[in-house]
């Protein structure tokens, strides 16, 4: 962020996942990685919550990207809770999609220029095709290019795994620049598109749900739903998921490809 000329502070040590959504996937678990360039295809390592950290904000920066983590461990704490538990009554959350469409940008970005994202043994450059855009993209929902966002790429019908891991899988151009961002959370399998939609470059992205307006979680004696807020004019349809039994394993991983 340092194109804002704004920044304070020295450089402060950041977690590239947030140690708040870290706390809530690993549960009463461990945490663990793989797919990094600093280690072997297939090894895993177990991790604190307060390792994987990069020094890669001013500290003003830092606090001010600080809301946004906040959301995703709200969204990542209600969806667990409500995937895991019948409560016996409905239980409902609210959380700004664009605020978790930033938070996954800016991870993924800490990931990268820390180094930290690689396909196969190669370590990726970093670089973003909309680097260009991604403080304004961070700073103003309005600025994201028509169509780029959050996309469900489960259809109706799919059976999901319910386990405490975020997957992260960079998508390259021929440039070999970032353009989007497949993502998996708890099961959940979205795709974060940071440029603007060609349907003929993206032909998967035309069954999918485009910035889902909630996610309905049906139980035998209940249902919950976390419902999401968006600012644009588009259509959004609802996920709706059925409970069948819970599946415990605790890691995050960043795909190698």
């Amino acid at each position: 962020m340092k194109e804002l000329g704004s920044c304070v502070g020295p450089l402060s040590g950041e977690h590239l996942i947030s140690e708040s959504v870290i706390e809530v996937l690993k549960g009463d678990g461990g945490f663990s990685i793989s797919g990094v360039p600093w280690l072997d295809k297939g090894e895993e390592k177990v991790l604190g919550a307060r390792s994987l950290r990069a020094n890669c904000l001013c500290t003003k920066h830092n606090s001010a990207l600080s809301p946004i983590d906040s959301a995703a461990r709200h969204f990542f704490e209600s969806l667990k809770s409500y995937l895991e538990a019948d409560a016996g009554e409905p239980r409902m959350a609210l959380v700004s999609g664009h605020d978790l469409e930033a938070w996954l940008l800016k991870t993924a970005k800490a990931l990268a220029v820390s180094g930290n994202l690689a396909r196969g043994s190669e370590k990726l450059s970093g670089v973003f095709a909309q680097d260009h855009m991604l403080v304004a993209m961070l700073d103003d929902p309005a600025t994201w290019p028509d169509g780029a966002g959050l996309y469900c790429l489960m259809n109706e019908g799919d059976m999901v795994v319910n386990h405490s891991r975020f997957q992260l899988v960079p998508w390259l151009n021929e440039a070999e620049e970032i353009v989007a961002l497949q993502v998996s959370i708890l099961g959940f399998m979205f795709l974060l598109l940071l440029e603007r939609l060609d349907a003929e470059k993206y032909p998967l992205l035309a069954a999918a749900n485009y910035r889902p307006s909630r996610i309905e979680i049906r139980h035998p004696a209940s249902e919950s739903w976390i419902s999401f807020s968006w600012q644009d004019k588009h259509e959004h349809n609802v996920l709706k998921v059925e409970f069948v039994q819970n599946v415990p394993l605790d890691r995050v991983l960043l795909e190698r490809r």
